[in-house]
């Protein structure tokens, strides 16, 4: 019985033995497939072309240019022609320069929320009819608003001129004058009125009253009379002969106007007008009226001016009852009622670059003509403009409607279509032409001087070295991608190879494993096969015997 346990467990070693060397070759046979793949990776690995980038150096070219003084030219490309050609141009020539024009264009505004002053539009409105209910209004408003304003203005000027009148000069009267006399010697009369006696000297001799300036003060202050009509050049008289001055009353007064006095006894008034000085200089724009007639101006300007104000808010009041759009978003809207001259040198130009480039818009709806001509004799209304950046922008109030009536929710500000916009501006646009040119060239082959066919002179040639930014931007752009494309791939590659490596990791500790125990299983089998043989050498002992 000891023995066959001991074959029997000599033949199930003698199994799991070779199970471990069955399954050490799978995992051989494993191990060199991953092997393999390694290979094929790291050959993936050396195929792959590592992206150079882009040098500078390879975008850089010499840029000749000239300038005649007005623009500066540059030339940017040349062929030379045949030598046979005979008439001494050597090179054909196109070259450009950068001028400031004039250009309009249209933007779009996305989600606009164009909102009205009253209650959103409906599909159901006709705008035609909803521009010619608000224009009129608009039209009136900004009228009554002209007239009060252009009102208060003339109310502004007359009160400040009546005020700066006053306190230069002042006509007033020496009335009851009983005698009047006159010095030759002196130059001098000598008037008595109620008692009190007044001399008058001409003014050369006079003496100027102590804080009232100088002689030459005072005839500077009497030419400003004369300019702005107070005064006339006769009645002043040459080298201001005829103008007389009294230092106790610091007033002036004419030789013709105290000649007209009448003798003692005369049934006439006996009154002289003197003129008052308060001041160095006649304002500008001022011209001589008595302050009451000032006055009295000043007094029918504000009238009119109260008036104006009234029809102004009588037209306000008109026009809110209008519903018109108030905002884009957070931007005020602002309606024209008419076209200033840069308005519609704007909106012509706008117009005209749109039908250039196809695009179709409704300015052309805000306008009544046949010839093409879009200015304040033209224009219907329909058009606001709105502040953006610093910047005006223009609109229609179809555009501004068909946003108005797509919208979604509550207040049906939400998912409006885009709302077309346009501007115009300066814009520098390259003006490129073509030419014919004699090119003098030295000795390195570099380009001296330029001159063409239709134009006389001889321009000397500026050589630079410039770089296309754009194609080298363009280029680097390229590179980066490449680049990014090649990390990817080698990162792909170091990944799959990384998981072969752990994978033969695994498998070559598993084998390391299944040599342990076949070493293991060869002690033990060595060593039931000796309990065997000892077993069958006892057996046939005894049965021997």
């Amino acid at each position: 019985m000891g023995m066959a346990a001991s074959q029997a467990r000599y033949l199930a070693l003698v199994a799991r033995k070779s199970n471990c060397e069955y399954e050490g070759q799978q995992i051989n046979q494993s191990r060199l497939i991953l092997s393999n793949q390694s290979a094929e990776l790291f050959n993936q690995m050396m195929g792959l072309e590592v992206p150079s980038p882009p040098s500078k150096s390879d975008y850089t070219y010499k840029q000749y240019s000239y300038t005649d003084g007005l623009n500066t030219y540059t030339i940017d490309k040349w062929n030379q022609l045949a030598e046979n050609v005979g008439d001494g141009y050597n090179y054909v020539v196109t070259y450009h320069y950068n001028s400031n024009q004039y250009k309009g264009y249209t933007k779009n505004k996305l989600d606009p929320q164009v909102q009205y002053s009253i209650s959103m539009p409906t599909g159901a409105m006709d705008p035609n009819d909803q521009i010619k209910e608000i224009q009129a209004a608009l039209v009136a408003l900004n009228e009554a608003k002209a007239a009060a304003e252009l009102a208060r203005d003339a109310y502004t000027t007359a009160k400040i001129q009546a005020g700066k009148i006053s306190q230069y000069i002042d006509k007033t009267t020496i009335n009851k004058i009983s005698s009047c006399e006159y010095s030759e010697a002196d130059l001098k009369y000598t008037i008595t009125a109620n008692g009190q006696t007044y001399e008058y000297v001409q003014l050369d001799n006079a003496t100027i009253a102590s804080g009232c300036g100088t002689i030459e003060e005072l005839k500077k202050r009497i030419d400003k009379l004369v300019e702005y009509g107070a005064l006339t050049e006769s009645q002043v008289g040459d080298d201001y002969s005829n103008i007389y001055y009294n230092a106790a009353t610091d007033s002036i007064a004419l030789k013709e106007e105290i000649d007209a006095i009448k003798p003692s006894g005369s049934d006439s008034a006996r009154t002289l007008p003197i003129y008052h000085n308060t001041d160095t200089f006649v304002p500008e724009g001022a011209s001589y009226t008595s302050i009451k007639s000032q006055m009295d101006n000043v007094d029918a300007l504000l009238q009119t001016y109260t008036d104006a104000q009234d029809v102004v808010e009588e037209k306000q009041a008109e026009y809110e009852k209008c519903n018109v759009p108030k905002y884009i978003g957070n931007l005020g809207l602002t309606p024209l009622a008419t076209l200033d001259k840069n308005q519609a040198a704007a909106i012509t130009q706008i117009i005209k670059d749109m039908k250039d480039s196809e695009i179709k818009t409704y300015l052309t709806n805000c306008f009544n003509t046949l010839d093409g001509t879009y200015d304040a004799t033209t224009y219907t209304g329909g058009l606001y403009t709105f502040d953006q950046a610093s910047t005006t922008y223009y609109t229609t109030y179809y555009d501004l409607y068909n946003s108005a009536i797509s919208g979604t929710g509550i207040n049906k500000i939400d998912d409006q279509q885009k709302l077309p916009y346009y501007g115009a501006q300066d814009m520098e646009q390259p003006v490129t032409k073509t030419s014919r040119a004699l090119i003098e060239v030295d000795k390195s082959g570099r380009f001296t001087s330029i001159r063409f066919e239709d134009d006389s002179i001889v321009y000397t040639l500026e050589t630079e070295t410039a770089t296309d930014e754009v194609a080298y931007d363009d280029a680097m752009n390229q590179y980066n991608y490449e680049k990014s494309l090649y990390d990817k791939k080698v990162s792909d590659i170091n990944a799959k190879t990384s998981i072969i490596q752990r994978q033969d990791q695994n498998l070559e500790l598993r084998l390391k494993q299944l040599d342990t125990e076949q070493n293991a299983l060869s002690t033990e089998i060595d060593a039931v096969a000796k309990v065997v043989k000892d077993n069958v050498e006892k057996s046939f002992k005894t049965f021997g015997s």
